[in-house]
């Protein structure tokens, strides 16, 4: 009988080892999930932009992204959007390619404005990046999220810089794009079509990766025109962009961590796998 008892006994004993690790388990997978969805939530405000009195501004709200748009030059101060890891890689939706004036956004483009002109109608948010909605795809054609852009400046590294945002995205689970043209005095005197459309002489893109730790951001410029060289030769700081244009990106955000992310253009921690 004694043996009995004890092989009774070891039985229990495997059946409670089990139910304690079963727990364990569990918990440890809610932990994870908690920290995973704590490192995905979005941070109240990131992607609102300051921009100085002294700039003409009016914000609209598209499906996706935001434009700040300038009334005065015609073209945005900037664009800025989340760009999450899904929407880089979706493909649902067909570039829609209806570029269009929208009548809500004083001081718009008109398709005539672009027309024989020289320049591509480039987009600061891209089609690209689009893929994921119907209506997104078709806001992102508005001539409120356009500038006058050189064609070998559009199809060429600018295009590639897209794509590399698109994989920063993917491995970065999501990321804060900006983008905008920086325009001069003298490009104010550059325009284009009966509504005066400003050419501006270079345009820059601002990446946040917001869910990596440190957050880390970096920034580019280049100029209107046929680009040399790779990303490299034109990776600047988040805080050229701002001297540059007179905005402030990322103001919610603590003043040390904003400090430091914006100060840096350094491409290696960028190129991370």
């Amino acid at each position: 009988m004694a043996k009995k008892k004890k092989h009774k006994r070891s039985i229990w004993k495997w059946l409670l080892l089990i139910v304690i690790s079963i727990f364990v388990a569990e918990a440890v997978n809610s932990i994870a999930g908690d920290k995973q969805q704590a490192n995905h939530m979005k941070i109240e405000g990131i992607e609102n932009v300051i921009v100085p009195e002294s700039v003409a501004n009016s914000t609209h709200y598209y499906t996706g992204f935001t434009v700040y748009f300038n009334p005065r030059t015609h073209i945005p101060n900037c664009t800025v959007y989340e760009l999450t890891a899904h929407e880089a890689v979706a493909n649902d939706v067909p570039r829609d390619n209806n570029f269009h004036h929208d009548e809500d956004v004083k001081g718009c483009p008109t398709l005539d404005d672009y027309r024989f002109s020289g320049f591509d109608r480039g987009h600061m948010v891209p089609a690209g990046d689009m893929k994921w909605d119907t209506q997104a795809m078709s806001d992102c054609f508005s001539l409120a999220n356009m500038v006058p852009q050189k064609k070998a400046l559009n199809s060429g590294a600018w295009n590639k810089l897209e794509q590399k945002v698109r994989s920063w995205a993917v491995r970065d689970s999501a990321i804060i794009v900006i983008t905008g043209p920086i325009v001069t005095e003298h490009d104010t005197r550059n325009t284009i079509g009966e509504s005066g459309v400003v050419v501006p002489s270079s345009i820059y893109k601002v990446v946040l990766a917001h869910h990596t730790s440190p957050i880390r951001a970096i920034a580019f410029i280049y100029p209107n025109k046929k680009a040399k060289g790779g990303l490299d030769k034109h990776v600047v700081s988040v805080d050229d962009v701002e001297k540059a244009t007179g905005l402030d990106f990322f103001s919610v955000l603590p003043d040390d961590i904003e400090d430091a992310a914006e100060a840096v253009s350094d491409l290696n921690q960028w190129n991370i796998r």
